[in-house]
């Protein structure tokens, strides 16, 4: 999977919150931010939260995560 994710959440919120989707109901955070526009992309702070979580996807993909179990063997030093 290790596809990138968002919340979704049905009500006015400006809290954004960045992971990857390891398996169903298992994801890694990465990071989050605060909606203060529209278009969040717009952003330097969230622009630089996107290439975060590309590093993550990419970093969990070189190290064959593929499920939770393998990423609790990660060695993360």
């Amino acid at each position: 999977m290790l596809s990138r994710q968002k919340g979704r959440i049905h009500r006015k919120s400006y809290t954004r919150i960045y992971g990857i989707k390891i398996e169903s109901n298992c994801f890694v955070i990465t990071g989050g931010a605060i909606k203060f526009t529209l278009f969040m992309d717009e952003r330097e702070h969230t622009k630089q939260e996107l290439k975060n979580i590309d590093k993550v996807r990419d970093y969990l993909k070189d190290n064959q995560v593929i499920d939770k179990y393998t990423f609790q063997d990660l060695d993360l030093k």
